[in-house]
């Protein structure tokens, strides 16, 4: 009976450790997040700006209207494109690929920390986002809290089809195309609105892979 008393004894003891020190770093975690993490958490996407292509016009002696002569690349061949202008089968095949429940979440999972694979994938496309347009992809757990909480709020200022519309806009596609704009005339020689069923589910396709599944994969 003594041996048994003395078990629960050091059992409890034990059992109050943990529950004292669990409840020390919860505190440690919530100080640090309030102080450390959540005043860089805004994020204005209308501050960033594309490097996007230029084009040159020139007069028609026959017409008088101007016509398209040349496009000038920049560093990165990107090119601006409202979410109306894009097919719904393209919003639809990224949304299935990057982001199954994109519409429905509040911004970021946390799966990184309790190790679930077949919640969201690795991250959302807010989460996504984020590192795009931070340019920060540091492998460190703090750049990553950062990311979630700067896709949580992003989620609180911004409309889902705002926050996709960048997405699509900035998402590196291979050959140096930033959005689907820049793509689509990469690849297929048309604009993105233009695209047909294939052809959006190839474009795509390129975003788990840009240098293994792009069209020009085999040639670069």
């Amino acid at each position: 009976a003594t041996i048994a008393l003395r078990f629960f004894q050091t059992l409890g003891t034990l059992l109050i450790i943990g529950v004292v020190t669990g409840a020390f770093l919860l505190c440690y975690a919530v100080v640090y997040i309030q102080t450390s993490i959540m005043p860089n958490t805004y994020l204005d996407l209308s501050a960033y700006t594309l490097n996007e292509n230029s084009v040159i016009y020139y007069t028609d002696k026959d017409t008088g209207l101007y016509k398209e002569l040349t496009t000038l690349v920049g560093d990165t061949n990107s090119e601006w494109v409202d979410i109306e202008d894009i097919p719904e089968d393209l919003i639809d095949a990224v949304v299935a690929i990057e982001d199954k429940r994109f519409w429905t979440h509040t911004g970021a999972v946390l799966n990184m920390f309790f190790g679930m694979r077949d919640t969201f994938g690795g991250s959302t496309i807010t989460q996504q986002l984020v590192k795009n347009v931070t340019d920060n992809d540091d492998v460190t757990v703090k750049r990553k809290v950062q990311e979630i909480f700067t896709a949580l709020e992003l989620e609180k200022n911004y409309k889902k089809e705002e926050i996709l519309e960048m997405y699509l806009n900035v998402i590196y596609l291979g050959s140096n195309c930033y959005g689907v704009q820049s793509a689509s005339q990469k690849y297929f020689g048309k604009d993105v609105s233009e695209l047909s069923l294939a052809e959006c589910a190839s474009l795509a396709g390129i975003t788990n892979n840009p240098s293994l599944y792009s069209p020009n994969a085999s040639v670069e």
